[in-house]
């Protein structure tokens, strides 16, 4: 059991994580993908995340910023789109995902597609097969050009052509170069010309554009009367990256107006020669330079790996990190901002103001309390006053005046007299009445 236990193979999570992101890697380094945007975000890092899906499944994708040059449309959530690149494995996560170099919307992957199985199909016909080439003529001399006379590529044309061969004869027969029926008016000017003859070549031209402005030149009906011309044919049609069915049926593609005017019209032979022989030997060194270059990157590639795949785990992982680093930020402003609300709290219940106004409340209640009690007080000394008052009147020698009897005193310092014998004969005694006083000379004593 020992023994069995060391002859196993054990991987680490991140040792398996590599393998399969090696074998996705390679095994789906260029694929086309078609689904809906959902899920659509886009950082501070300015990449694209999203999620591609369809009614069974779905994908993460990530389209980074530097790709976002070639998009001619903003992506927005539930958009049908076409878009190509590779899988790759986010080893963080252990996800598998597409890194997106290309991507355009679905109407116009549909015209891509509807383009690819034409090609297809007429390439399978042997439409484009190089044995059905006609070889352009050394020196034209009547050259006929099928485009529009108002567009910039005729007067481009034109321009090189009488600059490298002013003697040729150029006829310029007008059409439509896109909208409805443009496609029926460029093959029936092939046929006309074919008719009337007399023509060294036919030169098809017309301006850039996008797939659709284009699409008139990747109708069956132009391939095929192009492939039928016994004219040899030449097409110029749009800028050097775009290709058109008629590019592949005609005789000679040339990737823009003013090239074309130059394949047409050569000079000289002697230059013509000169130049061959030195496009040959560049040739010849250029794929010696290219194939021994291609060895050392292949060596070094081999030693390095993919730079492009470490730089895209790496921009993974700063975006992960950015996110993290957002979130905990924004947690510990709402914590901060949580504790400050409180604290105002606890001021506002703290504060002077708050405590002042409580004071001044419970002074109010204070002062009508002793306000009533006051008068409670006040009520009752009264009433014990007025008791008081009438015992006091029931007491008093005034009561006892008012029944006849008299108060005698000695002056001056008033004294009652209470005995006769306290009393002089001669003295001068003061009477206190009920109501008045007399002043006696006492002339008796009993």
């Amino acid at each position: 059991m020992t023994g069995d236990l060391f002859q196993r193979e054990i991987l680490t999570v991140s040792e398996l994580t590599d393998r399969l992101k090696d074998l996705l890697e390679t095994a789906f380094s260029q694929v086309w993908i078609s689904g809906e945007v959902s899920n659509l975000a886009v950082p501070r890092s300015g990449h694209y995340y999203l999620t591609l899906k369809d009614a069974r499944a779905q994908i993460r994708a990530v389209m980074f910023r530097t790709q976002q040059r070639y998009l001619a449309f903003a992506p927005a959530d539930g958009q049908e789109v076409l878009v190509r690149g590779r899988l790759s494995v986010y080893e963080p996560r252990g996800e598998y995902q597409i890194l997106i170099e290309y991507m355009e919307p679905r109407g116009e992957g549909a015209l891509r597609l509807a383009f690819e199985r034409l090609k297809a199909r007429l390439a399978e016909e042997g439409l484009f097969d190089e044995a059905r080439k006609k070889r352009l003529p050394f020196l034209p001399g009547r050259v006929a050009v099928v485009t529009s006379p108002t567009g910039a590529a005729v007067r481009d044309f034109i321009r090189v052509a009488r600059e490298r061969y002013e003697n040729a004869v150029l006829s310029i027969y007008p059409v439509r170069v896109q909208g409805d029926g443009a496609a029926a008016e460029i093959a029936g000017a092939i046929e006309d010309l074919n008719r009337w003859g007399g023509f060294d070549v036919i030169v098809l031209t017309r301006g850039g554009g996008s797939l659709e402005d284009l699409w008139a030149f990747n109708e069956e009906v132009v391939a095929r009367a192009v492939a039928a011309s016994t004219i040899p044919v030449v097409s110029a049609v749009g800028h050097e990256i775009d290709f058109s069915i008629a590019d592949f049926a005609a005789d000679l593609r040339a990737p823009t107006p003013t090239a074309a005017a130059m394949l047409v019209f050569r000079e000289k032979a002697a230059l013509k020669d000169h130049l061959a022989g030195l496009m040959g030997r560049l040739g010849a060194a250029v794929r010696s330079r290219t194939a021994l270059c291609r060895e050392r990157v292949a060596h070094g590639a081999t030693r390095l790996g993919d730079p492009s795949r470490r730089l895209a785990d790496r921009r993974l992982r700063l975006d992960d990190l950015s996110g993290s680093l957002t979130e905990a930020v924004v947690g510990r402003i709402e914590g901060r901002r949580r504790a400050m609300q409180a604290a105002e709290h606890r001021l506002a219940v703290a504060s002077p103001l708050s405590r002042l106004a409580l004071s001044r409340v419970r002074l109010l209640g204070a002062r009508r309390a002793l306000v009533q009690a006051g008068r409670t007080r006040a009520a009752q000394v009264r009433e014990r006053l007025a008791l008081l008052a009438a015992r006091l009147s029931d007491l008093s020698p005034l009561a006892v005046l008012q029944r006849g009897f008299a108060v005698v005193r000695q002056p001056p310092e008033m004294r009652v007299v209470r005995s006769s014998r306290a009393v002089r004969l001669g003295e001068r005694l003061n009477v206190l009445l009920f109501e008045g006083e007399l002043n006696v000379v006492v002339d008796e004593v009993v």
